[in-house]
């Protein structure tokens, strides 16, 4: 016979779901999208990258993988993610 497993009465289910949570952010929606997409794609490709490099080097020296990951990630976050300044050139007066 089956074991049931029963509900707790007082666990509440949110009014919407939202497991992304790229539905609030409005207009940088696309950004955000974009941007889970490129993790989900790491996130498969980059664990058989170094799997075929544990096959060819070894396991231990295969992990120079996530820590090149590592560094672009720390990268971004002091140095990447800052806007850069917008120049906008003047247009010299002229006396006439």
């Amino acid at each position: 016979m089956p074991r049931r497993i029963a509900k707790r009465p007082d666990a509440k289910r949110p009014e919407k779901p939202d497991t992304t949570g790229i539905a609030e952010l409005g207009p940088l929606t696309g950004d955000g999208s974009g941007m889970l997409v490129m993790a989900i794609v790491g996130g498969a490709i980059l664990p058989v990258l170094q799997g075929a490099l544990a096959d060819r080097i070894g396991i231990h020296h295969a992990f120079i993988i996530p820590a090149i990951c590592y560094l672009y990630i720390l990268y971004y976050a002091l140095w990447g993610s800052r806007p850069t300044p917008v120049v906008v050139a003047q247009t010299p007066v002229t006396a006439q």
